[in-house]
């Protein structure tokens, strides 16, 4: 059907140009006009045109009528672009009755909508071909005539179809028109705002500077008495996005603020206007710009002076954009998921419903990886229940076996949750919640998404790495260590090999009985994760800084060899001096004291020695010769006793003998 339309429109203009009538068997055979058409247009008009061996203008006009109303958008375009190449003066009467007839009798009201839009398409498009201000003038009265259709995309069509017929007329209408566009009208908000978008489209849109016209609007936003110049406004920043596009975009930054801001205006006219303006502004900005007014968005979701209309607007915008641009978003929700995170805590449950609606769509369109799919509801729990929930998160995530890589949008949500985990009392729930960053930072495959996250993660990190309990302080400095490594980029991945190291070497040195060893060990931790805080975040490596830190890294390491074989030979030397030192000092035998006497050298001490030793010794021979002594003197004795005894026996027996001679 939509090469039909197409080979339509080309027929007809050589038909225009020189013949006068389409004949369809002429320009594409008989087998075409038998069965090719007869099939498309038999699914268009409901009748079977195999027969026909031609056709002439009213054929072609009435194929084009139906074609124009066709479901598929493809048909509908090429048979715009066909219309606008056929003869008008067959094809314009038959657009004016349909119009002048409202549908020509049409009962599918969608069918007729969808009809209409493509009318004014094709008279604004035939205007512009002809170059007829005439023409152009009378187009644009049917078009401003048809904006009151309550449809988005007859007012859409209508709205390109003016600005066709504004290329034709000039400046000087245009402007007119603008004057026109821009008052209050019983026709309505949208119907006014959709004139002014075709205007200024067909003025180009540095017209909405140079002839005033966001100047204008923005008065008329400003308004406080006037509800129907607010709704305007509002409405007119709506249609100019939607029928604009991507031109409008440089202006929606400046914008936004004030249709956000009358998203919570008090009449519920302005309000709705606003919403709809608001979804069209961003609509029309391609992926940057979207990116660009997170920080605005941001702040005034942040803001305690935001109505909460408007926060609920802003919400669920930000809702219809997950399934839009699912990459932008996956990259922002660093900074979203913090402040939809502030909403929940909000007054009206309006808000708090849209807030938890949010996320529940984070946790189901951007998290990719099947393990933490499994985990959206408990992290979703804990984000609504943070008191009673997060325990038992972090428990969840204990059992968690992590093998698919961690993106973004999976640390957008767990960050917060690990960050409060950290600051419990109960040190086992710290030690899960460190034991959990470790593990989850070693699966993370770009550093600056981690990077992100360093300020929530590192100072409670940090905390732990200092605990007073030595279990607490392996899993602090092992979760540090990993954090930082896995934030660094990957050819720097080697200097936080030893930084788990050196953090337990720094922690035994903390705990020390010594203050000023503790105050060293402290402040030597801090140093450390400074350095290291400084070379992980750097995220942004040319290929010029990642050879300059490959050369450093090359230095570093010769600089630590050198080090450590230059500490080898220093230890031997001083080991070889302290011995020299030692037999140096080492005290002589029989030398006797030192020349000072001071009795407290080493040389006095082995004079002491000796002689107490020589004292001990003599004591020992003057007792051995007192019992020497003694045994000779009692042996001396004895033998003296003996004498006597033999003495006082012989003179007892010389006695004897003379007694018996007598």
């Amino acid at each position: 059907a939509t090469y039909t339309c197409k080979m339509v429109g080309r027929a007809s203009s050589g038909a225009a140009g020189g013949r006068g009538k389409l004949d369809m068997s002429a320009t594409f055979g008989a087998t075409f006009s038998a069965e090719v058409l007869g099939a498309a247009a038999g699914s268009l008009s409901g009748k079977a045109l195999s027969e026909a061996e031609g056709m002439g203008d009213a054929g072609a006009v009435g194929f084009v009528m139906r074609a124009l109303g066709e479901e598929d958008a493809r048909t509908r375009d090429a048979c715009v672009a066909a219309a606008v190449l056929m003869d008008s003066s067959a094809l314009m009467p038959k657009l004016e009755h349909y119009l002048d007839t409202d549908g020509d009798g049409e009962n599918d009201h969608d069918r007729a909508d969808r009809t209409a839009a493509g009318i004014a398409l094709v008279m604004g498009g035939i205007a512009e071909r002809a170059g007829d201000a005439a023409m152009a003038k009378k187009v644009a009265d049917r078009c401003t005539a048809l904006l009151v259709c309550p449809n988005d995309m007859v007012q859409v069509a209508v709205a390109n179809g003016l600005a066709s017929c504004v290329r034709v007329l000039g400046e000087g209408e245009g402007k007119a028109m603008l004057e026109g566009f821009l008052a209050v009208s019983a026709n309505g908000a949208l119907a006014q705002g959709y004139g002014l978008a075709g205007v200024v489209k067909g003025l180009k849109t540095r017209s909405l500077v140079a002839h005033g016209v966001l100047a204008k609007l923005e008065e008329k936003a400003g308004s406080k008495k006037d509800q129907g110049a607010r709704e305007l406004a509002v409405a007119s920043y709506g249609c100019l996005a939607r029928v604009l596009g991507h031109t409008f975009e440089p202006y929606t930054v400046k914008i936004l603020p004030t249709v956000l801001a009358k998203c919570g205006d008090k009449v519920p006219e302005v309000r709705a206007a606003s919403e709809g303006a608001l979804k069209a502004c961003t609509e029309c900005l391609c992926p940057q710009g979207l990116r660009h007014i997170f920080s605005l968005l941001l702040r005034e979701l942040e803001d305690r002076g935001t109505a909460w209309q408007s926060k609920v607007a802003l919400l669920q915008c930000m809702e219809s954009w997950v399934s839009k641009e699912e990459g932008q978003m996956g990259r922002a929700m660093q900074g979203v998921v913090p402040a939809v995170c502030e909403t929940l805590n909000d007054t009206k449950p309006e808000v708090c419903a849209a807030a938890q609606s949010l996320l529940r769509c984070f946790g189901e369109r951007l998290i990719k990886s099947p393990e933490m799919k499994g985990m959206v509801p408990a992290l979703l729990d804990a984000f609504f229940s943070p008191m009673e929930k997060t325990v038992p998160c972090v428990d969840q995530l204990m059992d968690v076996t992590f093998i698919n890589a961690v993106d973004g949008p999976c640390l957008s949500l767990m960050v917060p949750v690990l960050s409060r985990a950290l600051k419990e009392k109960r040190m086992e729930n710290r030690r899960k919640a460190s034991l959990v960053v470790g593990n989850m930072c070693g699966l993370v495959t770009d550093g600056a998404a981690l990077v992100r996250y360093a300020p929530s993660l590192v100072p409670e990190l940090l905390l732990c790495v200092k605990d007073s309990n030595p279990e607490m302080r392996q899993y602090g400095a092992s979760a540090l260590a990993a954090l930082l490594k896995g934030m660094a980029s990957a050819h720097l991945s080697a200097r936080f090999d030893e930084l788990e190291t050196q953090l337990e070497q720094l922690q035994k040195d903390m705990v020390s009985e010594s203050e000023e060893t503790k105050r060293k060990g402290e402040k030597g931790i801090q140093e450390l994760v400074d350095i290291a805080m400084g070379q992980a975040t750097k995220t942004n490596h040319s290929e010029a800084d990642i050879e300059a830190d490959m050369q450093k890294m090359k230095l570093e390491e010769e600089e630590k060899k050198a080090a450590k074989a230059k500490a080898a030979e220093d230890a031997k030397a001083q080991a070889a001096a302290e011995a020299a030192k030692e037999e140096a000092a080492k005290p002589i035998p029989g030398k006797g004291f030192c020349e000072t006497s001071c009795r407290v050298c080493p040389q006095c001490a082995l004079a002491l020695e000796e002689q107490a030793a020589r004292d001990e010794q003599k004591k020992k021979d003057d007792e051995k010769q007192a019992r020497l002594d003694a045994k000779k003197k009692a042996e001396e004795e004895k033998l003296k006793a003996l004498k006597k005894f033999q003495e006082q026996q012989k003179a007892a027996l010389a006695a004897q003998g003379k007694k018996k001679k007598k």
